[in-house]
């Protein structure tokens, strides 16, 4: 009696937490195939260990395969898709969790993020994209709500502040090699003039000697 009581209320959170991590990602049939793509983790945050989530199968539901060996044949482009830098990477296999694929790397900018495979699932050829948004898998999240009891600087303000710092050092640098020309040359000014001076001296005294 006690059992059944408390086992529907945990089934039913069981249900609840799949669902919640289905609609964290996106599905998407290619072919024969089922191709379902999202974040690794979710939500997902800037600075904080992420990757690429793929998970293959052939077939939908209780006939549904496993595709296994991928890592093989496909490979992902990442998109940070405000700023266009992209990069590609390989995918491994989840050890444990045939079908499933992913990789490692630490989103750097929140925003939304494209995710290109390539390459081949047996002998079909495959070029699919999966953008991040609200109606496919949660973009990258900003990271300063999270941070208790001091906010942590961003990677991209740490990088802002180090390039400031770069150009005011290479402007004071800049200003430092002026003044030292423009004194170098204010001294040999100084020892023109002297010498001049020493020229009209003796040039007077000559002068004045012969007017004698």
């Amino acid at each position: 009696m006690s059992l059944g009581r408390w086992l529907l209320p945990i089934l039913l959170l069981v249900l609840l937490f799949c669902a919640r991590a289905a609609l964290a990602h996106e599905q998407r049939p290619v072919g024969p195939y089922v191709l379902v793509v999202g974040f690794a983790i979710e939500p997902a945050y800037e600075g904080q260990k992420n990757g690429v989530e793929l998970r293959v199968s052939e077939g939908e539901g209780d006939a549904a395969v496993p595709v296994e060996g991928l890592q093989e044949t496909l490979q992902v482009e990442v998109t940070h898709v405000e700023s266009g830098i992209s990069q590609i990477m390989p995918l491994r296999a989840v050890f444990g969790s045939p079908g499933r694929y992913t990789n490692d790397w630490i989103p750097s900018m929140p925003g939304a993020y494209r995710f290109r495979f390539f390459g081949s699932i047996g002998e079909l050829a495959v070029d699919e994209s999966f953008e991040s948004g609200p109606d496919t898998f949660g973009s990258v999240e900003p990271a300063a709500e999270l941070y208790f009891p001091e906010p942590v600087p961003a990677a991209r303000e740490l990088e802002g502040a180090a390039r400031g710092a770069q150009s005011a050092a290479d402007e004071a640098l800049a200003l430092a090699l002026a003044a030292q020309e423009q004194a170098s040359s204010l001294r040999w000014l100084g020892i023109g003039a002297l010498v001049l001076a020493v020229v009209a001296l003796a040039l007077n005294a000559f002068t004045l000697r012969r007017a004698r």
